[in-house]
């Protein structure tokens, strides 16, 4: 298993029967990929989900980097992919955190960001009344909409408030989407406080892929205020991006689980056959009174998640902890950053016990992380030195264990664990 941050895993190798099987027991809600460009084939499973082929776009072309649907209002949360036959050279998905795209851009195009902030971008495609093969945004407008006639699909088009759509002479459709938000602000994610700027649009994609025989890129894509974009500030985003991506080689039978909320994606050109299969997970779905995350479980009141300030109060060098964290929790602070190397979780968990045993907050209302220190990134040490961590702090769990420093060093002695 490889893990990217919050956004990405991988597993090899994966069950005998196939992603159907998998994606049985593992989620029940889905999107249906409606709006989208690129032409796929629906693939018949067993399971109660959509499983489609990836972009069929043509193998000598690029697929440039994209949140999974991000010209749409509502994009899935999260993208699922299955290896069943790698390609002979090439083909790899890159990857990329959406969160570092963002603070290039912020940092670098400062005025760029605001206007996407503020107005959005909206996208422009010509969509042909057929599949283009050819094309890697070459879906017919009959596939992307989900509809059989034009009638249903004027209807559609007319119920989607901002959305501009004409009939061009030789029977293709032109559509320029509605304003669609393209910095998005991620606050929580199962019960985890994110709270980082994503750079999540498809506006570089559209730059860099919406071109063929009905196409412009250079035309694809403008503010949601219909301003022009910078073209040499997208040219920069773009060449960021590929000099920041990771590429994961397929291994038939691979299967890994996106994020499409964090991390962006793209695939590499190929030679050979090539079989990817995708399927795409929703948003939040209200049942009732009970609020449910993406994949249908039921979220409980994490107050520690909530607050509008998520300031995290952090341990390192403090002179009497068990007194501090206490008093930080009757202030209302729920989320607290400690480390066996801050020397002091013994007694940051007394303070935690004594919050807890005199009624003012519950467990599950706090966020507690500590951390792995640089002598013990040992795979067998690993588990070693967080159980120690537990028993310092007297808890039966953490919620976050991160790597203090991504730098390891030599052990000379193990009595740490005792």
């Amino acid at each position: 298993m490889y893990v990217f941050d919050l956004g990405f895993f991988a597993m090899r190798p994966i069950l005998n029967d196939g992603m159907s099987s998998c994606l049985k027991t593992v989620f029940i809600l889905f999107n249906t990929d409606v709006g989208g460009a690129a032409p796929r084939r629906l693939i018949p499973v067993k399971a109660n989900v959509e499983v489609f082929t990836a972009n069929e776009a043509p193998p000598d072309q690029l697929i440039p980097f994209h949140h999974e649907l991000a010209q749409v209002k509502n994009p899935p949360m999260y993208l699922f992919f299955y290896c069943d036959r790698p390609s002979e050279t090439g083909g790899e998905t890159a990857l990329i955190d959406s969160t570092l795209v963002y603070r290039y851009v912020a940092e670098t195009f400062p005025e760029f960001t605001e206007k996407l902030k503020t107005h959005g971008a909206r996208y422009r495609r010509v969509l042909p009344c057929e599949d283009d093969k050819e094309s890697p945004i070459g879906r017919s407008f009959y596939s992307c909409y989900q509809v059989e006639n034009k009638t249903d699909l004027e209807k559609k088009l007319n119920d989607i408030p901002g959305l501009e759509y004409q009939w061009m002479p030789d029977g293709c459709l032109e559509v320029i989407t509605e304003p669609i938000p393209a910095i998005r602000m991620i606050e929580q994610q199962h019960n985890h406080g994110i709270y980082q700027w994503t750079f999540h649009n498809s506006v570089i994609a559209a730059f860099i892929g919406w071109q063929d025989c009905r196409n412009d890129r250079m035309k694809s894509v403008c503010f949601g205020n219909n301003e022009e974009m910078d073209l040499d500030v997208l040219q920069s985003i773009a060449e960021f991006m590929e000099e920041n991506k990771v590429s994961y080689k397929w291994k038939k039978g691979d299967i890994f689980a996106l994020n499409n909320r964090l991390v962006m994606h793209s695939r590499n050109s190929y030679t050979g056959p090539r079989r990817v299969y995708a399927s795409m997970f929703g948003d939040v779905v209200a049942s009732g009174k009970v609020k449910r995350d993406g994949v249908g479980q039921v979220m409980h009141d994490f107050s520690a998640l909530r607050v509008s300030d998520p300031t995290t109060f952090g341990m390192w060098r403090l002179d009497n902890p068990e007194e501090i964290v206490y008093d930080a929790i009757l202030a209302g602070y729920r989320r607290f950053d400690s480390a066996c190397d801050y020397g002091n979780e013994e007694l940051t968990g007394k303070g935690i016990r004594r919050a807890i045993e005199e009624g003012i907050v519950k467990r599950e209302e706090l966020y507690i992380t500590t951390k792995l220190w640089n002598t013990y990134h040992d795979e067998e040490h690993v588990p070693l030195a967080l159980e120690k961590c537990l028993r310092d702090l007297g808890l039966d769990y953490v919620d976050e264990f991160l790597i203090h420093f991504p730098i390891s060093m030599e052990v000379k002695s193990t009595r740490f664990y005792a």
